[in-house]
């Protein structure tokens, strides 16, 4: 009898404390969405996209807060020891939480282990982009250019996709260049347009303005078709590199430990801020696609590329640090 009541009791204290806990998302607190890159690239300004519809749709207050550097590493070490508690995420990519494991092997971060996926929000490639500085405008001519003269062309960089894009063009076309590493892409970007550097893979959102000055002009895609945004600009496979095919992606994750239950329900949230008027716009002006995925498929594609890229970039040997 003891026992019974003893149970009941238990159970009826559990039922309490679920009825006074607030509904989560609690509308009076804060979202914090942690970018582990700079203001102005493409990721940043969907995370801002993704805040201002979960504003407009689910009346939920979210900031976006940029912790760039070390190739996405601080923003990441940053979101791995915020609290569990549903109320700090982090937009991350394949170079946070596939490629820094094969590049930055002593990284303060486990990948897999400090985080747990929210949602898939979106798939991207880059351009290869040139200074206007460079006497030559097409694919061929660069590659032409570097074989004569092996590491004489500067490349900026500012994660490691943009290094990986360079190593695999290095590989595929059988040149060499100089790596020139940057805190963020838009001071790549600005080493790119003053001539400090010749190349650099990135985001069409943020070149296009630059193409439009004449400072800049592309060269390539990555992807295995063109982008919306840039019609014009061919995939490296139409340039006679059939081998290069590099594709992104982007997802929301949570810190571990954060309760399933509040998981499911911030997926919910977001799958239906990507959809908003703010997203779609921001994913066309990057020339993103939508990825809806849940947690469970964004662990199985991060794996996946794990394996596939770990493989790839083993083979290159000794990667430049």
């Amino acid at each position: 009898m003891f026992r019974l009541l003893a149970s009941l009791l238990l159970l009826l204290a559990c039922a309490l404390a679920h009825a006074q806990a607030p509904a989560y998302p609690d509308k009076s607190r804060v979202i914090k969405i942690i970018v582990p890159f700079g203001a102005g690239s493409g990721t940043d300004l969907l995370a801002r996209a993704l805040a201002r519809a979960m504003s407009d749709k689910a009346g939920i207050r979210a900031v976006v807060e940029n912790k760039p550097g070390a190739e996405g590493v601080i923003g990441m070490q940053a979101a791995k020891t915020a609290p569990a508690d549903g109320y700090t995420m982090v937009l991350a990519n394949i170079s946070t939480q596939v490629l820094n494991v094969h590049m930055h092997p002593n990284q303060a971060y486990d990948p897999v282990a400090d985080f747990v996926p929210i949602t898939g929000i979106a798939t991207f490639t880059n351009v290869l982009n040139a200074s206007s500085t460079l006497p030559f405008k097409t694919l061929s001519d660069v590659i032409d250019a570097a074989k004569k003269s092996p590491e004489k062309f500067r490349f900026a960089s500012a994660t490691t996709f943009t290094r990986l894009e360079m190593l695999m063009f290095e590989h595929i076309a059988k040149v060499k260049v100089l790596q020139v590493p940057y805190k963020a892409m838009s001071e790549a970007t600005t080493a790119l347009v003053s001539g400090e550097v010749d190349l650099l893979f990135n985001d069409a959102v943020t070149a296009i303005p630059f193409y439009q000055a004449g400072k800049v002009f592309p060269l390539a895609v990555t992807g295995t078709k063109r982008m919306t945004g840039l019609p014009n600009v061919p995939t490296f496979r139409e340039l006679g590199l059939p081998e290069y095919e590099l594709t992104g992606w982007i997802a929301m994750y949570f810190p571990a430990k954060t309760p399933p239950a509040m998981t499911l329900a911030m997926r919910k949230v977001l799958q239906d801020a990507a959809k908003s008027p703010p997203a779609v716009e921001a994913m066309a002006r990057a020339s993103y696609e939508p990825l809806d995925l849940p947690g469970e498929l964004v662990t199985a594609l991060q794996k996946a590329d794990s394996d596939r890229l770990g493989k790839w970039m083993r083979a290159l040997g000794p990667l430049p640090k």
